[in-house]
């Protein structure tokens, strides 16, 4: 990775922030008894929040990735901050119609409303999220890969973005078919294998900025 120093760092943070906030997530949702179903109200409307604002820090932390990328893999950092910006858009909206307009719809009064807010499948927004986070998120990991290259760090990093991608493009199998189940492959890979990733991702960052410190 190049750049200045001051980048690089901000690229860091990005990244351990990115990991704390997956932390806080999961932490948000296990209180709201996500083990035994969708969770209880405010934990879920906190979990949409914070699905909003990570999906933004995303995108921020892969403009810092594209930023700090030497020329000869500009290409692939270019792409995958495309398709972390098209996963963004979707589910931030999905994020926004669940909390300004799915919270506002009787289910009693118009149950069929289910198919398009409702997050049990099949439903339309929950089909936006799938594609958003399996589909778009994994091919942006993908492409993020090749950045990483060489050994150490970088490459535990292009491994585990290879892992994390390939897992997401797995799960979106269980959309497809009809199957959720599957999906939960796809859960492991965006929510456990990438903020793990992203620990080792900000090590590299602030290698970079200490070499960088040494230049000067």
């Amino acid at each position: 990775m190049t750049g200045s120093r001051a980048l690089l760092r901000f690229a860091m943070w990005m990244a351990w922030a990115t990991f704390a906030l997956y932390v806080v997530y999961i932490a948000t949702l296990f209180a709201g008894g996500v083990a035994t179903g969708v969770p209880t109200e405010p934990y879920l409307a906190t979990a949409e929040i914070l699905t909003a604002v990570g999906a933004v820090l995303q995108v921020v932390l892969f403009a810092a990735i594209h930023a700090t990328t030497r020329p000869p893999t500009r290409i692939f950092s270019l792409i995958a901050l495309g398709w972390m910006f098209a996963m963004a858009t979707l589910t931030v909206a999905v994020h926004v119609g669940q909390l300004t307009v799915g919270r506002r719809i009787d289910p009693a009064a118009m149950p069929q409303l289910r198919y398009v807010f409702g997050w049990q499948w099949p439903s339309l927004l929950y089909a936006v999220e799938l594609t958003a986070w399996h589909l778009l998120f994994g091919l942006s990991l993908l492409f993020a890969a090749p950045v990483f290259g060489g050994g150490g760090r970088p490459a535990v990093v292009r491994v585990g973005f290879y892992a994390a991608g390939a897992l997401c493009l797995i799960g979106f199998i269980g959309p497809a078919a009809g199957n959720l189940s599957w999906r939960f492959i796809g859960v492991f890979g965006y929510g456990v294998v990438f903020p793990v990733v992203c620990v080792i991702l900000g090590m590299v960052f602030r290698d970079a900025a200490l070499a960088e410190d040494g230049r000067t």
